[in-house]
């Protein structure tokens, strides 16, 4: 008896989980959306395979087993109609399928004995991955050796708790934290997912759940909501004057004022950030608001085309990084000759020279900490719109850099710390800003 699941019992995101036969699966992201499902539709529907097959699926404590797997297992069985069709062993959490011996076995890593009785096993899956480590994953792997298997497969599903995580150093790329090892490429199917891929929940209700539960803290956000890796705490931070409560706060974007953008760049991501200000600074009145982020693995001609479409009505001005006056780099990226970026910019937004403002220089890094601690502890009404979830993220985990003998320079890479939206609010205010704080700390 084979059974035969309609697309619409699961999200499309993990149609590739549910038909895969590559050695390795590896899925990872967020909270709540659906990957540990797809792998009980998996798995059940493969126990009505015509060929042998036989899974072992792994908690890190055998004491769990019971109260997540198998109760999933169960529950997933009953949803797709399978139940009536298998065996579940309340004593020992088997699963059998009585009329071909296809089975999946449960076995915890707490167990002195960890690997006995998974002989002829087919497949592994297991789901918090995360809570074991390298040396179990090696004793599993090598247990799929059967001859009788028509494939053999180890999967494992996981919230990325950490950056410096074993998972993250075995098997994704050194420079890209979201790309495979090299040594893992052509036998591995890597899926990431958010809450944002799973079709049967209400995402926006849900999203409320997760930030309600971050209850502020950007690490959760960005494990639990983007997917993305943890970092752990910032003991040397660069920027000493950011306060979460005080500087993230809803703003309202005013048609009447203008927009200052600011750009960097990059091969990938092109970023842009844009701010609102009053024409007063330093005023008890006056305010400094950070309204967006613009990014993507678009081209600068592109980017421009989406702040326009969303600020269609407004004037803007531009700043941003000073190497983008360098007209090899428009060469290289978009091959225009004879142009820089700000050339580009200039004229994809439709912009006269008054509103062009670029620096001939970046500030050093000493100066530059000076300037952002100074305006994030005395400027009035300086606040990042919670819309802007890369910058948040940059400035919270902001670094020094350990390794260089400059005590003020900031940590950056091209994996976790990118900090490339840090950059642009960076050179928003060195334009608009450096003399006003120069004065100010002159005064004070």
């Amino acid at each position: 008896m084979k059974i035969t699941l309609d697309k619409s019992a699961y999200s499309s995101k993990f149609h590739n989980i549910i038909h895969s036969w590559d050695r390795y699966i590896i899925a990872y992201g967020g909270r709540g959306s659906g990957k540990t499902d797809s792998f009980y539709i998996k798995y059940l529907l493969s126990l009505f395979e015509p060929y042998y097959f036989r899974l072992a699926y792994i908690n890190k404590e055998g004491s769990n087993i019971r109260d997540q797997q198998y109760a999933g297992f169960k529950r997933v069985a009953k949803r797709i109609g399978v139940s009536e069709y298998l065996k579940f062993y309340d004593g020992d959490y088997r699963i059998l399928n009585p009329k071909n011996g296809n089975m999946l076995i449960p076995k915890g890593m707490d167990d002195p004995e960890k690997t006995k009785g998974l002989d002829d096993i087919t497949a592994i899956w297991w789901d918090e991955i995360n809570k074991g480590d390298i040396e179990d994953f090696r004793a599993l792997n090598e247990l799929l050796r059967s001859p009788m298997a028509m494939y053999l497969q180890f999967a494992m599903s996981f919230n990325p708790v950490s950056q410096d995580h074993w998972l993250r150093k075995t098997f994704f790329h050194e420079d890209d934290s979201h790309k495979l090892h090299p040594d893992y490429v052509g036998q591995t199917l890597l899926n990431h997912s958010t809450y944002n891929d799973n079709e049967f929940i209400d995402r926006k209700a849900y999203l409320q759940t997760l930030m309600d539960s971050a209850a502020g803290s950007l690490n959760r956000i960005r494990i639990n909501i983007d997917g993305d890796w943890g970092i752990e705490q910032n003991n040397n931070p660069w920027l000493y004057s950011f306060n979460h409560d005080k500087h993230v706060k809803q703003v309202k974007f005013l048609p009447t004022y203008p927009i200052y953008l600011s750009f960097d760049f990059n091969k990938s991501p092109v970023t842009c950030t844009a701010t609102q200000m009053s024409p007063d600074k330093g005023l008890p009145n006056s305010f400094l608001h950070v309204i967006d982020e613009f990014a993507g693995e678009i081209n600068l001609k592109q980017l421009c085309a989406n702040i326009k479409a969303k600020y269609h009505n407004s004037i803007f001005y531009v700043t941003g990084d000073a190497s983008g006056g360098s007209g090899h780099l428009a060469l290289e990226e978009l091959g225009e000759k004879n142009m820089t970026f700000y050339t580009l910019i200039k004229r994809y937004l439709g912009l006269a020279d008054r509103q062009m403002c670029i620096n001939s220089k970046n500030l050093t890094f000493h100066d530059s900490r000076l300037l952002c601690n100074t305006m994030l502890h005395s400027y009035p009404n300086f606040y990042i719109s919670p819309n802007c979830r890369t910058l948040i993220d940059d400035m919270a985990k902001a670094t020094v850099d350990e390794k260089g003998q400059d005590p003020n320079k900031l940590k950056k890479d091209r994996d976790a710390y990118k900090m490339d939206m840090f950059d642009n609010w960076r050179y928003m205010l060195q334009t608009w800003f450096h003399e006003y704080s120069k004065r100010w700390l002159k005064v004070k």
